[in-house]
């Protein structure tokens, strides 16, 4: 029988709360126990049997993995587990494993067959037995975090990498206009090669690092754009700016005269000198296919790279997950129902609408391929143009692993839609797109840009779709 742990404060000037991690914190990140400051970090042995089920994930399964590693690394440390194990986080911190202490006032119709209602019951057992001390439940499951409240338990969601619904509107704004004078347009044409258009950097102009900009003349004249380029402003002309021999486009001309955020991401997409392209834009803006555009003509047109990686997100059906290797066939053939939108791209590319024999002997040359995010670790990305879909359906620990296997002469072109999340351990605030975005913005470099597409130019009717049917 194991020792009953204790939880009464140690003296009168102990006011620690207790923090209780649900299941989806410890796997949305694996470093959670460290982010608690001086605090006590409690996890159920309820929890602990939900991690193990989820080793062998597609999506979390390296996430569960880690944090079963880091736990028993600390375990093997602890003297007497039942009093604390010590976290190494400079604050102090304990941790400890909860079993049992089921609270007799849980509400009857409650099933305690349901891991979640067992931890709620476990927390009330928890306030019952050590009043003094106060404990918290922290879970991104909003449902969770509901019942807890009706049950008069004190909840939090996990906060630490998440953003402000304002902050993450403010990704969704066109490109910005810059009304140049006369004397500033002067400068940026005085020399006959169009290459070398630019005219120094202003501070006042307010851009990131490969920001792109809208150039209008003092009369209001739409003339050109322009890109940051360290201290420079570099011109580029709107109806030169084509990927495959495609322009940007423009479904709304009601509205839209332009669609010059199109014509950034292209030219960001084409530009070797930036490594890394974080695209966000909702269905139908274009994302997938200046992607598949770029990296086409790069591979095959330039020869800049030697092939093109295409990575996406398994999101399985169930909440417990389905591993792909439980499914007849190849890795390839597992993976190409789910990669439908890169296929479509590549066929049109190929002229290939009624065989399937051009894109196939891509894919089966190797020159294109098809990669599982969870397989990723043992990938060799050098010399590649990597695309990687539907990143706001991986959490940042994966996009972490997926950065640190790019080599010098690779570029990552990252795509996805805030809005659409499907994996149930993550929301538009706190997944892998918007987390990257972020950094990319506080941590600018010469080798990252970022866009956001807002025209939708797939249909009309996905317009329609998009801009009528609320989900929220």
């Amino acid at each position: 029988m194991h020792p009953e742990i204790n939880l009464n404060p140690v003296d009168k000037d102990d006011h620690r709360s207790a923090y209780v991690l649900d299941t989806n914190v410890l796997l949305h990140d694996t470093s959670s126990i460290y982010r608690f400051d001086e605090h006590l970090v409690l996890i159920p042995m309820l929890v602990l049997e939900e991690i193990d089920s989820k080793k062998k994930d597609p999506q979390i399964g390296f996430n569960a993995r880690d944090i079963s590693q880091k736990l028993e690394a600390l375990l093997l440390r602890a003297e007497h587990p039942n009093k604390g194990i010590p976290i190494p986080n400079g604050k102090d911190s304990l941790l400890f494993f909860t079993q049992g202490l089921s609270s007799k006032k849980f509400p009857p119709e409650l099933s305690l067959s349901y891991k979640d209602n067992a931890i709620l019951s476990q927390i009330m057992g928890l306030k019952e037995k050590f009043p003094d001390r106060n404990f918290i439940l922290v879970t991104k499951d909003r449902n969770l975090r509901i019942k807890s409240g009706a049950l008069n338990i004190p909840n939090e969601d996990y906060l630490h990498d998440k953003i402000s619904e304002e902050y993450l509107a403010s990704f969704f704004k066109p490109v910005q206009e810059l009304h140049l004078e006369e004397s500033e347009i002067n400068l940026l044409f005085k020399s006959k090669t169009a290459e070398s258009w630019d005219i120094p950097y202003r501070k006042k102009w307010h851009l990131a690092e490969n920001e792109g900009v809208a150039l209008y003349d003092p009369n209001g004249q739409f003339f050109g754009m322009g890109i940051r380029k360290g201290n420079q402003l570099a011109y580029f002309d709107y109806y030169s700016t084509k990927v495959l021999d495609m322009p940007p486009k423009v479904l709304d001309t009601d509205n839209y005269k332009f669609n010059l955020e199109q014509a950034v991401c292209m030219q960001q997409a084409m530009d070797d000198d930036i490594k890394i392209q974080i695209i966000i834009g909702k269905a139908g803006t274009g994302k997938t296919h200046i992607a598949m555009a770029a990296g086409l003509e790069k591979v095959f047109k330039e020869r800049k790279y030697d092939s093109i990686k295409l990575i996406k997100p398994v999101i399985t059906k169930s909440r417990l997950g389905e591993d792909i290797g439980f499914l007849p066939g190849s890795v390839k053939r597992k993976l190409l129902p789910k990669m439908r939108p890169f296929v479509d791209k590549l066929r049109q590319f190929t002229n290939d609408t009624e065989s399937e024999e051009g894109y196939r002997k891509l894919l089966d040359s190797g020159v294109i391929e098809i990669l599982n995010l969870a397989d990723i670790r043992g990938s060799d990305l050098a010399n590649s143009f990597v695309i990687f879909d539907e990143a706001q359906n991986a959490n940042p620990f994966q996009m972490r692993t997926l950065g640190t296997r790019l080599g010098e002469d690779s570029k990552l072109i990252v795509l996805g839609d805030p809005t659409q999340i499907d994996s149930i351990y993550l929301d538009k605030y706190s997944n892998a797109l918007i987390n990257l975005y972020e950094n990319a913005v506080k941590n600018a470099t010469a080798f990252t840009a970022q866009i956001c597409l807002v025209q939708v130019v797939r249909s009309i009717t996905s317009e329609w779709f998009e801009n009528t049917i609320q989900t929220r």
